[in-house]
This record gives C-alpha cells, structure tokens and sequence, in this order.
C-alpha cells in the first residue's frame, strides 16, 4: 500500500487528471513537424473535478473522475477546454502502483482533438512522462491521428505536446 504522502499525491493526481502543454505566446502553437503534421504545444490547467470515490476509500479501482481543464497559450490567456474522464482500472499488488484509462476532449482553435489511453498514475505523480493516443476529430485535426505527450509539472497543471499526422 502506498504511504499517506504518495496516497495524497495520487489522490491529487486522480482528481487532477490534467493534461497541459507548454506553448508559445498568443496561442496555441500548432507547427508542422514533418510533412502533413501538426504539432500543438500549450499549457493546461484544472478548473474543476468531480471525484467519485469506490469503496475502499482513497485512491482505488473503480474510482472515477470527471474534471474540466482550461487550456493556455504561453501567456497563459485561455484558448479552449479539455474534458476529461478518469476511471482507476487497477492496483498493481506487488508495488502498489495505479492506472486509470482516461479519454479527453479538447476544444481548441482550429478544431478538436480526442485523447484516450492508460495512464501510469504512480508515475505520472512522480513526474514520468505519459504518452497517450490521440486523434483529429475536427476543424483542421480532422482525420489526423498520433500522440499526446504528457508530464505533470505539479497537482493543477502539466506539460504536453499533441502531434497529429
């Protein structure tokens, strides 16, 4: 069993469920990172949670947060949302470690992204880069598939980059 420290973070972590960037200024970044790729970069920061707590108390299988997260260029001006579901999906037995599957919808400039994959909670409370599928579902990301790149910069904000081809 994780200790009371670590148990918090993870708690912090599963309500936070954040997924942020690091941008440049005026908006989201979107470049080219080969040919007929897109690569967005920006910053995002948790607004809301709604935790649903499974029986035993704390973190554990079963449990489900819903949170919403505004997304930030490198000025941090809001340019869009992310919802995000999280649900705890298992409890490693021998090292106590937690994933979750999680899925998340941006809407940014320019269209939307879906994010969805298993996330190493443990790790991404210790500052591990996570690496989720994601997928163009409108405007100029339409049809565009990849990955998110994730890391947690603290219980309210992480760092991440999307690159779509």
């Amino acid at each position: 069993m994780p200790s009371k420290s670590l148990t918090a973070r993870l708690a912090a972590v599963v309500v936070s469920l954040v997924v942020a960037v690091v941008a440049v200024p005026g908006a989201a970044s979107a470049a080219p990172a080969q040919r007929g790729c897109i690569t967005v970069s920006f910053i995002e920061q948790l607004i809301s949670t709604d935790y649903r707590d499974a029986a035993p108390t704390g973190p554990s299988v079963g449990d489900v947060v819903l949170t919403l997260d505004a997304v930030l260029n490198a000025d941090r001006v809001k340019i869009g949302e992310n919802d995000i579901k999280g649900t705890i999906i298992r409890q490693d037995s021998a090292t106590g470690e937690l994933f979750s599957f999680s899925t998340s919808k941006y809407t940014i400039p320019d269209g939307g992204i879906r994010v969805a994959g298993i996330v190493n909670l443990t790790s991404l409370a210790a500052g591990e880069t996570q690496k989720l599928t994601a997928f163009g579902t409108a405007g100029r990301y339409k049809g565009k598939v990849g990955q998110l790149t994730w890391t947690l910069v603290n219980e309210l904000e992480s760092e991440n980059s999307i690159t779509l081809c």
